[in-house]
């Protein structure tokens, strides 16, 4: 019985996700662009395109994820579906947790996908982008999670949009220059691994910690 509940909730999300196909569509077009802006804008010098091509991707890719997170718990605060979550003693950290993951499903995900445009975009090598490939897989979730704090902490204010960059940037940052660095510490002959293996280790404890997070901000939220 709890089984359904919960396979009914994932069915529920992907059926409201593919309703609004634009909600997630619009970031994957926008990191797009941007991929395309950066080499229009820093003309035909290939050296500097490489040298900032991870920098752009993360950039990209951080700028992608802030975008998608503006209606992540809204409609369900709206529509009473978080109310109903609580009345039915659900738990609330489980069904953020689902709900962020369809989010990085149709958005991180893909954006790790569409990394390999960097490819022949910023002269990157297949080494380079596998590494950039693998950091953007382990980085995604956590800049998602990160966001989630910022979307559950402002999602019953008015004008929350604006609140949102400003309490997750500072919160994930330090994200991007770790996965920025992993490259660059291939490039000089060194090792990339422990940072990769760094922020596996950060996803493993957001994963854990940051639902509960969620769920004390989201009951927060429909109490007042």
């Amino acid at each position: 019985m709890r089984h359904s509940i919960w396979s009914a909730l994932w069915q529920r999300e992907w059926q409201l996700k593919w309703r609004n196909a634009g909600g997630w569509l619009q970031p994957l077009v926008f990191f797009i662009m941007v991929l395309v802006l950066f080499p229009l804008a820093a003309g035909a010098n290939m050296g500097l395109l490489t040298k900032i091509g991870v920098a752009a991707v993360w950039i990209a890719a951080l700028l992608s994820v802030l975008l998608g997170l503006e209606s992540l718990f809204r409609s369900d605060l709206d529509d009473g579906t978080l109310e109903q979550i609580i009345t039915a003693r659900r738990s609330l950290a489980l069904w953020a947790l689902l709900k962020i993951a369809l989010h990085w499903l149709t958005g991180g995900f893909i954006l790790t996908g569409l990394s390999v445009l960097s490819m022949p975009l910023f002269n990157l090598t297949a080494a380079e982008e596998g590494i950039l490939s693998l950091s953007l897989l382990l980085g995604t979730p956590i800049l998602t999670l990160l966001g989630a704090v910022a979307a559950a902490l402002t999602v019953s204010l008015r004008g929350h949009n604006l609140l949102i960059p400003l309490i997750a940037l500072p919160l994930q940052l330090p994200i991007l220059i770790f996965a920025c660095g992993a490259v660059d510490l291939m490039r000089t002959g060194g090792n990339p691994y422990p940072v990769l293996i760094l922020l596996l280790g950060l996803l493993i404890l957001a994963l854990v910690f940051i639902p509960f997070a969620l769920a004390a901000a989201l009951r927060l939220a429909v109490q007042h």
